[in-house]
């Protein structure tokens, strides 16, 4: 056997006198291993030093897996003055207790297993003073999480405000200003505005104080806002929001804009709703999508709704214009929804209001966007708005339900999906009376005036579609990805400017196979009769057929004479569930009387 290096050498001696000292204690073989007690010493310590750093370890991953923990999501719920249901989020590793130190709260379970769980719970009417109570959830003697709930008074006042108030609020003479009357309301109150301009100064709740853009009119209770009232007004006056008009201003003094011009933070209680007549809505930035503000468990983006924020509320607008709003990317992610955004199941109807010249420089969403809500709105505009991406004017996403009655979408305009009015991602569409005109999209991608995407639908029923535009396909009407149902009835869509190969209603190929259902309408320069086939022998042009104020003319148009009248509107109806409004799908969008079989939006 050849001689081993020097190293391999030491490190063989070394393991055979190991050997040695197992089987000999003789004094010479402890002489022998003298050299070597330095180097057992080291490598004694070195294992001993290991397993002790390997036991606290352990020991301290087993302490961590024995302790209890809990959180909870919130420490604060503002419940309004009528009965309701309400909940929180909490997080557990054990199973968890609860209880109300109060009899008016009563908990939907007193006993919840260990995981993330809302806990669910209803308060009672209240008719007197402000009133509180605790939640106490709990996982041993010591670890408790406390929720304080606070309840309104019952009592309902009525406030008076100005520009410049600083009185009581109690009368015209001694108005108060706009956020003292909000911290002072209870549920019903009404508020009621001077003509002027307002500015927001107080900070949403939960928001930074640090924060200028924070300001915002938070209407955080189920009251009535009302302006429109002349600045010399006496008792019993009646507003004119057209004459006297009352400004909620976003851009303030300082030049800085508020994510949320106006944000409503009111709870969806029954019977109850936000009310807001009379008001100019204007200023406001969505920027810094990233960030948001908890109220209640919701989260508010301050990116989403330039104009208007409106969280988990039944709100109803009335004479309300929601005009020259932003969305940007001046600060953080890039914003969406320059006029409107509605969220978390909100209900929202408009009356007679204008969400016109929204402007959305960065992204998606100019006019308006219902996330997961509904919209049913009578008599209003959606025009002018514009978006840096998809959904100029209106967009539904997802689960959204729009209903649209005598209103316009009209010269909205993007840069790729749905200029007018977008549905997408299981969203609905109903379109009564209405006119779509003017919007356009410099995308390939297609939908000029409805664009429908991702197992969406659409009901078209005495509409008018005409004079839109897009680089892409299907500037009336444009289908695509997964089953997108339209239907058309009583409408004319025609006259709309799109790609060379394609049509005024046209689908990608995904939705080549869903035939879409055509009756007495007028798609392109095809007449559909009452079964829903091409009638021979008639043809619509639009050049000739149409006014400038895109009224049905000519003396052969067969969409003067192939359409439904009001008998057959009002039981076409009647199929929806709920049945369509009947005083209006009657009569045509400047609610004029459907004389003869008439088809399109204006009759006269």
């Amino acid at each position: 056997m050849g001689k081993l290096p020097g190293k391999l050498n030491k490190e063989k001696i070394t393991i055979n006198i190991v050997c040695i000292l197992l089987n000999d204690s003789s004094e010479h073989v402890m002489i022998a291993l003298l050299p070597l007690r330095n180097i057992m010493k080291n490598i004694l310590f070195s294992l001993v030093a290991m397993l002790y750093l390997w036991f606290v370890s352990s020991c301290k991953k087993d302490d961590s897996a024995l302790q209890e923990k809990l959180l909870a999501g919130t420490e604060l719920i503002e419940a309004g003055s009528k009965a309701g249901s309400y909940q929180f989020d909490v997080l557990s590793n054990v199973d968890m207790t609860v209880e109300s130190d109060v009899d008016w709260i009563t908990l939907d379970s007193t006993v919840y297993p260990k995981g993330k769980r809302k806990i669910t719970f209803e308060v009672v009417s209240n008719e007197d003073d402000e009133r509180s109570g605790v939640i106490s959830v709990r996982i041993n003697d010591n670890m408790v999480k406390q929720v304080l709930v606070a309840q309104e008074s019952g009592k309902v006042p009525v406030f008076y405000v100005s520009p410049d108030g600083t009185g009581e609020g109690d009368s015209w003479n001694a108005p108060t200003d706009f956020a003292t009357a909000m911290e002072k309301a209870t549920t019903g109150s009404t508020i009621y505005m001077m003509e002027g301009t307002y500015y927001p100064t107080k900070t949403i709740r939960n928001g930074e104080s640090t924060e200028e853009s924070d300001n915002t009119f938070e209407i955080s209770k189920n009251i009535s806002v009302i302006g429109g009232f002349s600045s010399d007004a006496m008792p019993g006056a009646t507003p004119n929001a057209e004459l006297y008009k009352t400004i909620l201003q976003g851009r303030m003094q300082s030049g800085k804009q508020a994510f949320h011009t106006v944000t409503v933070t009111a709870n969806n209680e029954a019977d109850s709703k936000v009310y807001l007549e009379g008001l100019i809505i204007t200023g406001g930035n969505a920027t810094d999508r990233g960030t948001n503000i908890t109220i209640n468990s919701v989260r508010y983006s301050r990116g989403q709704g330039g104009g208007i924020a409106i969280g988990p509320a039944q709100v109803h607008m009335k004479y309300v214009n929601i005009i020259d709003n932003k969305a940007t990317a001046d600060k953080g992610t890039a914003g969406f929804a320059a006029g409107l955004y509605a969220f978390s199941n909100a209900k929202v109807t408009m009356e007679n209001c204008k969400v016109n010249n929204n402007q959305n420089t960065s992204n998606n969403g100019g006019g308006v966007w219902i996330y997961a809500s509904s919209l049913t709105a009578y008599n209003t505009q959606f025009n002018g708005n514009s978006a840096r991406g998809t959904a100029g004017g209106v967009h539904g996403y997802p689960d959204a339900t729009i209903i649209l009655y005598n209103s316009e979408v009209m010269n909205n305009s993007n840069t790729s999906y749905g200029a007018g009015l977008y549905m997408r991602e299981r969203s609905k569409a109903i379109l009564v009376n209405c006119l779509l005109t003017g919007n356009t999209s410099t995308s390939v991608n297609g939908g000029g005036a409805v664009m429908l995407y991702d197992n969406s639908k659409a009901d078209i029923i005495s509409c008018t579609i005409t004079d839109n535009q897009v680089a892409g396909p299907g500037a009336g009407v444009y289908r695509r990805m997964n089953v997108n149902n339209l239907t058309v009835i009583n409408s004319v869509i025609s006259g709309n400017r799109q790609a060379s190969t394609s049509t005024d209603v046209d689908a990608f190929t995904d939705n080549a196979a869903v035939t879409p259902v055509f009756k007495n309408a007028v798609i392109a320069s095809a007449v559909y009769g009452d079964g829903g086939t091409v009638v021979a022998g008639l043809s619509f042009n639009p050049a000739t057929m149409f006014s400038s104020s895109f009224r049905l003319t000519g003396a052969n148009n067969p969409a003067l004479t192939n359409g439904l009248n009001e008998n057959a509107l009002s039981a076409l109806g009647l199929t929806y569930v709920p049945p369509l409004e009947s005083s209006l799908i009657s009569k045509d969008k400047n609610s004029a009387a459907r004389t003869g079989s008439i088809m399109g939006a204006l009759t006269n």
